[in-house]
């Protein structure tokens, strides 16, 4: 019976699914979480899943559709590496490579966090020992996705160009524009990943050479010369222990990429014809037969480091068509025609590889210099910083990528390298760096000198890069064309900012199809449209590409208005974006919002929350120990201008990132976007709740950039000042600060301290936040807490089953105190907004529950994995937590019973404790 009835449970969920993306009373929109769901819970069948790839593919224009698609692309990128590799077909490897074709941004993110994953499954660990979590399924997959996310990003969608032109001519509709352009992206993207297999035989030259492992420990050790197979592919320096059509296994894999590829001095060279490849991480020596042979390994290995591999289906056609059948000759042919393809890149397909490999070296060296001063005295890192950063090349067109493809373009001109921090710890060093970002800026001379300073990334990089090129365009040339070549070129610049790159107008577009009737000519002759189920967007999307709605969905739509399903705990969560900075009801904060210099003026931005000046002036002077954000970045703006480090043509900004090495965020990636689905959820709710949502970037295994905090310290940090109330209470500090508790700023900074600690206790107990002390909460200049560092979530505490950590949430009475005890008005509205936020987060409960069951699949995270919170321990401590099975009439009480049991929990107490004597953090 409980199978049963959980199995009908699991089909209900997949109908309301299918109703609430395809049904009628969904009208104009694409709600990707549920997309992302319908996914996953029909992961076994293809057919569905191309379609959902397929529809998502077809809106990818609009905006809010494109936000959604990065918002959830951690879920997508696990089940692309996890799930799809064993599939036969490569669905969703396509629909990202369509998707990367779209935003050079997104293809950064996704190429980051596949760089990640080749880490996580590479054969060996950077010390040279076998890594226990090689899998060289995943691993060569992740090569290959990478290898051809660059090359569908190099390449581009030649006939975009010429589409635009017909478009700008009148020859072609707005929406036949997109569907040709759309299915030029995926023509591009199946040709990358059909072709893989020949591709592998195309590129690989290989053969047996002596080998000896140099295990890089401490002490060196060494074995003895082994015969092994390498095998020279796609960037890549493979190591088989035989010829994999021998069934050989793979033991050992560099990648090539800035690798030293050298003849072994002869200090060190025992024995005749070694030779040696390293890089940072990996260290290969090697032995040939002959001298002759020596020298041919080491020219191969250097063409194949220097030549990018960009599009070896065009060189293998043509090397097959030379009638060369040697293996030799054709690797040595291969190499050679290689290098010659890559001289031959037009101009824009050289710029975009330019600025693809210039944003990546860059991020690459800002998390070097975090790496270097690790392994420097901790005493010597602070004088070193400031000059390693002015050592940093900025190239021409590089930025943070700490935001969305939709959010604002900011290009880095500067480094402010005398402002940089460090943060000493035991076994890393955080560097805070601050850059000088522009927008507005003239985007190039020769197409018409357009400015914008609302341009956001994608469209910018679209505008920058995406150059038309005389050769083609000459195919649809007219010679009684009226205008010159570079008239239409202006033009066409001018007005594809506007109206090519994002397609918003969508909603625009099926209403006026509704409303034509010329406009359904398939209306009798499907049988679908005959029978009216289904919104506009599924009928036009099936129109459009002729395609059959897949059985398994057919069935699922509801010929009715109204369903039965209407109750389940499936509502759909518009996910908020850090773009209501300027609004100050908003709930959602914006990033480093602090001055900016416009036409050469300095514009400050205030937020007005009741709170007056004196008051702020008084916390700077405890959060800040000097001058706050507002202060600070004016003073770095004015004197750069004054030093012509920067100019008045376009406006500046000051940006603060703090870099990071020897930490993988990945965990914390996943954490935040929960944190931010949660804010979310509370918004569309219209609660007051206040969550900080901040950007956390994970470049590789153990590398990435977190947005840096302004006008906020930890509260130990904040206790152990020397001006903190000798009584060590919050209480006091608000006082002091903000006057008496019948004043209007004491009673703004009391409710922001109020609305942030609802919601840090509900994601707290919900996603079982933990290592809560005062080290890793965070206090702003207006009363606001914020917490941070979350590499203990889903219930992994530190001390595991011996934690102090029992409460569900921190609640002391340090926090009741500051909003007036229990009997106060203001704890009675922390009480009421807890139980409607917890009631709000049940509601939207199946959509929490799928990101988490995505990313727990075979995941490296360390709260989904071990013994203690591997299988479905995670999950199951989850749905707990929402009281899923508790009714509705029952969840008030036991929300309250979760304040109780939080208030004062002498677990907490014990733990801030033990903190205090072991680390020193202030109680």
């Amino acid at each position: 019976m409980v199978v049963n009835s959980k199995l009908a449970e699991e089909e209900a969920f997949k109908s309301k699914l299918v109703e609430d993306v395809f049904g009628k009373e969904n009208k104009g929109r694409v709600p990707m979480d549920k997309v992302m769901m319908l996914i996953w819970q029909f992961r076994d069948d293809p057919s569905v899943v191309e379609f959902m790839a397929q529809f998502v593919t077809r809106y990818s224009g609009r905006r809010d559709v494109f936000d959604g698609i990065e918002f959830y692309l951690p879920q997508l990128a696990h089940m692309i590496i996890h799930l799809e590799a064993n599939w036969d077909d490569a669905i969703l490897e396509r629909f990202a490579l369509i998707i990367a074709q779209h935003s050079l941004h997104f293809a950064l993110q996704l190429n980051w966090i596949l760089q990640g994953a080749i880490e996580d499954y590479q054969p060996e660990l950077p010390s040279g020992e076998p890594n226990p979590n090689f899998n060289a399924l995943y691993y060569t997959r992740c090569v290959k996705l990478l290898l051809n996310i660059e090359r569908c990003v190099v390449y581009g969608t030649p006939r975009k160009h010429e589409l635009q032109r017909l478009y700008e001519k009148g020859q072609i509709t707005k929406q036949e524009y997109d569907t040709m352009e759309q299915a030029d992206r995926m023509f591009n993207a199946s040709q990358l990943s059909n072709a893989q297999k020949e591709l592998l035989e195309a590129g690989t030259f290989g053969g047996n050479l002596l080998y000896k492992r140099l295990v890089r420990t401490s002490c060196c050790s060494q074995k003895g010369w082994k015969t092994r197979y390498f095998a020279v592919s796609e960037r890549m320096l493979f190591c088989y222990n035989v010829h994999p059509s021998e069934g050989g296994r793979l033991i050992r894999a560099m990648p090539l990429d800035g690798a030293v590829i050298m003849e072994t001095p002869v200090s060190d060279a025992k024995y005749p014809y070694m030779f040696e490849v390293h890089n940072l991480n990996y260290f290969f020596r090697m032995r040939a037969d002959s001298e002759e042979n020596m020298k041919k390994w080491i020219r191969i290995l250097e063409e194949e480091r220097d030549s990018h591999n960009l599009y070896p289906y065009q060189i293998w056609s043509q090397k097959k068509t030379d009638g060369e059948d040697d293996d030799e000759e054709q690797a040595n042919g291969y190499h050679r025609q290689e290098s010659q393809f890559l001289q031959d890149l037009t101009p824009a397909q050289k710029a975009r590889y330019d600025f693809f490999k210039n944003q990546r070296d860059f991020t690459r060296n800002l998390t070097n210099v975090a790496e270097d001063l690790r392994f420097m005295e901790r005493d010597e890192r602070k004088k070193a910083a400031p000059g390693l950063t002015a050592k940093l090349e900025i190239p021409s067109c590089v930025y943070v990528p700490l935001c969305n493809s939709s959010d604002t373009w900011r290009r880095v001109c500067s480094i402010v390298s005398k402002e940089t921090r460090v943060f000493n710890t035991n076994e890393r060093c955080p560097v805070v760096m601050y850059f000088f970002t522009r927008r507005g800026e003239q985007i190039s001379h020769h197409r018409g000198g357009m400015k914008n300073a609302t341009l956001d990334t994608a469209e910018y990089l679209h505008l920058q890069y995406e150059v038309p090129e005389n050769k083609m365009m000459d195919p649809i040339t007219e010679g009684d064309d009226e205008k010159g070549m570079e008239d239409v070129e202006v033009e066409l610049e001018a007005n594809s900012s506007k109206s090519l790159l994002w397609k918003d107008e969508i909603e625009k577009e099926v209403a006026d199809e509704e409303n034509n009737p010329s406009s359904h000519s398939l209306k009798d002759t499907s049988s679908f449209d005959k029978s009216k189920r289904g919104n506009d967007l599924l009928r036009s999307f099936v129109k459009e590409n002729i395609a059959r709605i897949p059985s398994k969905l057919k069935v699922r739509l509801p010929q009715k208005q109204k369903s039965m399903l209407a109750k389940l705990p499936l509502s759909s969560v518009p996910i908020l974006e850090n773009r209501g900075e300027d609004d100050e009801s908003s709930v959602v904060s914006g990033a480093n919002s602090g001055s900016m210099l416009v036409d050469g003026g300095v514009v400050h931005k205030v937020e007005n929350d009741g709170i007056d000046e004196e008051s702020i002036k008084r916390a700077t002077a405890f959060i800040c120990r000097g001058d706050n954000w507002d202060k600070k970045s004016e003073k770095m703006l004015t004197s750069a201008l004054e030093s012509n480090i920067i100019d008045s043509e376009a406006t500046t900004e000051v940006s603060g990132v703090m870099i990071k090495s020897n930490d993988d965020l990945r965990q914390e990636v996943f954490v935040m976007q929960m944190i931010h689905f949660y804010q979310s959820v509370f918004a569309k709710a219209s609660l007051p709740i206040w969550l900080k949502t901040y950007r956390i970037l994970s470049t590789s295994k153990d590398t990435g950039m977190i947005e840096f905090l302004i006008d906020s310290t930890s509260i130990d940090s904040l206790k152990k000042s020397e001006m903190f109330p000798q009584s060590g209470n919050l209480r006091d500090y608000f006082e002091m600060i903000y006057g008496t508790p019948d004043t209007k700023s004491f009673k703004a900074a009391q409710r922001n301290f109020m609305l942030s600690l609802v919601g840090y206790s509900l994601v707290s107990y919900l996603l079982g936040l933990k290592d809560r002390h005062n080290g890793n909460i965070m206090i702003d200049v207006r009363g606001r807490l914020i917490f941070i560092d979350f590499g203990f979530a889903m219930g992994m505490a530190p001390g595991h089953e011996f934690s102090f950590e029992r409460a569900p949430f921190k609640l002391t009475q340090d926090y009741i105190d500051v909003m007036g005890g229990i009997n106060s008005e203001c704890f009675a509205e922390f009480k009421r907004l807890f139980v409607a936020g917890f009631e709000a987060a049940r509601a939207n409960s199946q959509i929490a529950l799928g990101l988490v069951e995505i990313m727990m699949y075979k995941s490296n995270y360390p709260c989904f994995s071990g013994p203690r919170y591997g299988g479905k321990k995670a999950l199951i401590g989850f749905q707990n937590r929402l009281m899923l099975h508790t009714s509705d009439e029952e969840v008030k009480q036991r929300a309250l019973q979760l304040i109780e049991s939080s208030m004062m929990h002498s677990g907490t107490w014990l733990y801030d404790r033990f903190q205090l004597y072991s680390n020193g953090y202030a109680m």
